[in-house]
């Protein structure tokens, strides 16, 4: 990270969107918002090399975060793809956003179908949330994790963890897909 001053870029919040579809195709949306008073991530917009060379770095350590997790859907082990990465910003350049888009296919059935993801136990930095979002036909029939939760619709499930909570080590939505006659 050139250019960067240690101990300046700071966490503040982070946003994750789970799209579920029937085929067993999971595309996720992770964001993560800064406040970095230097402007390092400002910076990198006026040096296109710079850029790639820091997108393909926090890709990579996103990845290797993932990699670092175990998802299983049904209990078959998936594995988690970092695609890209973006850089924008919150109204000011001192507030970067960074999103990553994410992907993994699982084998899915008619019935009852169980995701279940085993982390590391930690402690949230910063305040974030979590949306599921199932198509309209599948139904959320259970759900375990140590975060608060909020089934909104019989598709949609929201988690959110505040700065100090203890987090993590599992988490488990269980749903079912209707059988077509």
């Amino acid at each position: 990270m050139e250019g960067y001053v240690p101990g300046t870029i700071k966490p503040l919040h982070a946003h994750e969107f789970m799209l579920a579809s029937v085929d067993g195709m999971f595309n996720q949306i992770l964001s993560f918002d800064y406040h970095d008073p230097s402007g390092f991530y400002h910076s990198l917009l006026k040096d296109e090399e710079r850029y790639r060379r820091e997108m393909e770095g926090l890709i990579k350590n996103m990845q290797s975060f993932l990699d670092d997790e175990v998802v299983k859907v049904n209990g078959e082990a998936c594995k988690l793809e970092v695609l890209t990465a973006a850089l924008d910003f919150r109204g000011s350049e001192n507030l970067p956003c960074i999103t990553f888009f994410i992907q993994f296919g699982a084998r899915l059935r008619p019935g009852t179908n169980v995701y279940e993801c085993f982390y590391g136990e930690e402690v949230a930095e910063y305040d974030y949330e979590v949306y599921w979002v199932f198509p309209p036909s599948v139904e959320i029939v259970d759900v375990s994790v140590r975060t608060e939760k909020d089934l909104v619709t019989k598709n949609v499930l929201v988690l959110w963890a505040r700065t100090g909570d203890n987090v993590g080590c599992y988490e488990k939505v269980v749903f079912n897909i209707p059988v077509t006659p």
